[in-house]
C-alpha cells in the first residue's frame, strides 16, 4: 500500500525574490515524497513550518512570534556559514531547501513526547471510550474538534477526512479541553464541517487500515444499521460488502469471497464496524457455499447500486 499523501502548510517572511522562488520550487518537489505543501505569506497564523529570512529588518519580530506560538522555523541568513538543522546560508539552493523542508516537516519529537499506541483521535472517537467533553486537537496548521455528545468531529471547510487520516499517527497532536460557549464564539465559524465518528472510522479503514485494530480471526458480525458514509472516502467496491453485512452476519473470509474483494478489505470493514460500535456479534455467520442472496437482498443491493451509480458485481478495484 502506498504511503498516504500528507498535507502541510508553510509560511515565509523576509525572503528576497530569489529565495522565495527557490522555496516554492523546493516545496513542489516534496510531492515526490508524498508531501503536499501549501506555501503562504506569514501573518501570525498556525503553520507547520515558518521560513524566515533573518537579513530582513522585520525578521526578528517574526522569529519571536513564531517561538511564542511554538511554530517550527527554518532560518536563512548570511551569517550562517554551513548547513545545519533549521539553518541555511544565504544563497541556499533548491536542493538545500528541499532537504531541510523534508527533514523539519517529518521531524519526530523526543521519545518522551511520542503518543504511544492508538492515535489520540481514535482513542477519543471509539464507541466504548469513557464519556468526555469537547476537545480541540491541533497539529501544526490542522485543527479539529472532537464532540462526544454528537459523536462527531468538526473540521475546517478546506480539510478532508482523508487528510486527517493521513496524519492521525503523528506524535505532535495537542489536546485542549473546550466548552460549548468558547467553541461557538471562537471556533464554530472556522470549523464548519461535521463528520460522524462512523464516517471517520470507515475513512481510516480505507486510507490507513494499518492503524485499525485487527478483528479476531474467526469473528463474525452484522451491521446494526447502515453506516454514515462519505462517498469520497469509501471505495465503491466496498458498498456491496457493506450491504451484505447490513443484511445478515458474515465472516470476513466468506464476505471477501462472495463480494470478490481482497481479504484485507473485508478485515478493514470489520475493524471499522467494531471501532464505530456498529457491529452485532453473531453465532451463525453465512458461509461461502451459500447462494448469492434472495430476491429481497437483490432488490436492496440494486437500490444501493442506483444510489451510488455503481455496478454491484463488478470486480474489485486494485
Amino acid at each position: 500500500m502506498k504511503t498516504p499523501i500528507r498535507s502541510f502548510q508553510i509560511a515565509a517572511t523576509g525572503l528576497d525574490l530569489l529565495h522565495q522562488t527557490r522555496l516554492k520550487l523546493a516545496s513542489s518537489l516534496l510531492l515526490a515524497e508524498r508531501m503536499d505543501v501549501a506555501l503562504q505569506p506569514w501573518s501570525g497564523q498556525a503553520v507547520d513550518l515558518l521560513v524566515i529570512g533573518l537579513d530582513h529588518p522585520a525578521s526578528a519580530a517574526a522569529l519571536h512570534q513564531a517561538h511564542a506560538l511554538g511554530v517550527p522555523t527554518l532560518l536563512v541568513a548570511r551569517r550562517f556559514g554551513a548547513i545545519a538543522r533549521g539553518e541555511l546560508p544565504h544563497g541556499a539552493t533548491v536542493r538545500d531547501l528541499n532537504e531541510q523542508l523534508s527533514t523539519l516537516l517529518l521531524a519526530t519529537p523526543d521519545a518522551a513526547d511520542v503518543v504511544q499506541g492508538t492515535p489520540l483521535l481514535m482513542q477519543l472517537a471509539r464507541h466504548d471510550a469513557q464519556p468526555a467533553g469537547m476537545h480541540l486537537l491541533q497539529r501544526g496548521a490542522m485543527t479539529l474538534l472532537v464532540d462526544p455528545a454528537t459523536r462527531s468531529i468538526a473540521l475546517p471547510a478546506s480539510t478532508t477526512l482523508a487528510e486527517v487520516a493521513a496524519q492521525l499517527d503523528d506524535a505532535t497532536w495537542s489536546l485542549t479541553p473546550i466548552d460549548v460557549e468558547t467553541f461557538q464564539h471562537q471556533y464554530a465559524y472556522r470549523l464548519p464541517q461535521r463528520h460522524s465518528f462512523e464516517a471517520l472510522f470507515f475513512c481510516i479503514a480505507h486510507h490507513r487500515p494499518e492503524l485499525m485494530p485487527a478483528p479476531a480471526a474467526q469473528a463474525s458480525l452484522q451491521l446494526r444499521q447502515w453506516p454514515d458514509l462519505s462517498a469520497d472516502d469509501v471505495p465503491g467496491h466496498w458498498l456491496l460488502a457493506i450491504a451484505r453485512l447490513h443484511a445478515r452476519p458474515w465472516r470476513a473470509t466468506a464476505l471477501a469471497t462472495a463480494c470478490r474483494i481482497p481479504q484485507d478489505a473485508a478485515q478493514s470493514l470489520f475493524s471499522a464496524a467494531l471501532a464505530s460500535g456498529l457491529a452485532l456479534n453473531q453465532d451463525a455467520p453465512v458461509t461461502p457455499s451459500q447462494r448469492r442472496g434472495d430476491t429481497h437482498d437483490s432488490r436492496f443491493f440494486s437500490w444501493v447500486a442506483r444510489r451510488f451509480g455503481l455496478s454491484l458485481f463488478q470486480g474489485a478495484a486494485s
